[in-house]
């Protein structure tokens, strides 16, 4: 269930241009571009480079950012230790999920 989030979530920001002038503001425009709220973009945005290690939100921001890859088939692609790495980070994307659904 978790992997499912992580993967909904980073699906979200696919489809950034490399025009952004930061990984994280790339994965904001990305997220904004798709529909959603700005807090909820920056929510993730945050979620990810904050519990990811740097090489690895770098490598996410490139493929659900720049190259507009399907994050469910990216994600697929990851060594095991890449995998075990979201496990930092799923809390506090349900966290921005349940905000947003909440509307706080």
């Amino acid at each position: 269930m978790r992997i499912f989030i992580v993967a909904a979530a980073l699906s979200v920001l696919a489809g950034c241009s490399a025009l952004g002038p930061s990984d994280k503001q790339a994965l904001v425009s990305t997220c904004i571009e798709k529909g959603e709220a700005e807090a909820t973009c920056t929510c993730v945005a945050t979620a990810l480079e904050v519990n990811l290690p740097p090489e690895l939100f770098k490598k996410v921001a490139q493929a659900a950012g720049r190259e507009k890859q399907d994050m469910v088939e990216y994600m697929s692609t990851l060594p095991v230790e890449d995998l075990l790495a979201f496990s930092a980070v799923t809390n506090d994307l349900e966290v921005c999920g349940n905000a947003a659904a909440t509307g706080g």
